[in-house]
């Protein structure tokens, strides 16, 4: 095979020449040098050899581990611990993938400020302990000490004797209490104090289009999804089962 150059090696591999120079300089790669003019020239080994230093690389692995596995007789031992990594990686992205899906969805249902109609599923919620909750707000630091975690939804239920409980989701099999599927009264706020909140959630249940029962719950959280697409606001949603 006829030897190329350092630009044409990197335009084999899609990448910038200062990477196939700094491969060079580690002594990942060791080129021919040109006598006459002194440029590095590469031949069909070392094409193989950063193949091989671009998978390990694109596998996770450090440029001092590589030197270390390229030393060695085989790289299987460091491929079957990288398939951990990679399994955690996986792991991450899906949820981040969750977290965005989820963002997006709320941005689309709910518009700020409006009431809307959603048909929602049961819910199955856990009572959030005393140490998490207290008179009306959330210890976040205790909540994360207890396991919560910092995308958990916090649920505040009044009921028709204006108790409030503070719960979280839970599952089927788990519970203290269950929100009834069917078609809820749902409207997102911009929280700026607890006075304003207050006046919100008056306005709410006084609105004559929705007919809401004195002896409805009123299902106040705050909706992280919602918030995590506004830079500056943290937005409140209130919501009510219509009979």
């Amino acid at each position: 095979m006829k030897s190329i150059s350092t630009g044409q090696l990197a335009k084999l591999f899609n990448l910038p020449k200062h990477t196939i120079r700094y491969y060079v300089d580690e002594s990942l790669l060791v080129p021919h040098v040109n006598e006459i003019n002194g440029y590095h020239e590469f031949e069909e080994r070392d094409i193989y050899k950063l193949y091989q230093i671009v998978f390990l690389r694109n596998v996770g692995l450090s440029i001092e581990t590589i030197k270390e596995v390229l030393l060695k007789d085989e790289v299987i031992p460091s491929l079957q611990d990288s398939v951990k990594n990679i399994d955690y990686q996986i792991a991450e992205l899906t949820a981040l993938k969750k977290t965005v899906t989820h963002i997006l969805k709320a941005n689309d249902e709910m518009k700020l400020g409006e009431i809307q109609f959603v048909e929602k599923e049961n819910r199955f919620l856990k009572i959030v302990s005393n140490e998490v909750a207290q008179n009306g707000t959330i210890d976040l630091l205790k909540a994360h000490e207890l396991g919560y975690d910092h995308l958990d939804l916090f649920f505040f239920v009044i009921d028709k004797s204006l108790e409030e409980t503070v719960y979280v989701l839970g599952e089927k099999e788990d519970y203290h209490k269950k929100l009834n599927s069917g078609i809820y009264a749902c409207k997102n706020i911009e929280y700026l104090n607890d006075e304003q909140l207050e006046s919100e959630i008056e306005l709410f249940l006084k609105d004559p289009v929705l007919e809401i029962s004195s002896q409805s719950e009123m299902i106040i959280y705050e909706n992280i999804y919602s918030s995590l697409s506004f830079s500056k606001k943290e937005i409140m949603t209130l919501e009510v089962l219509l009979s």
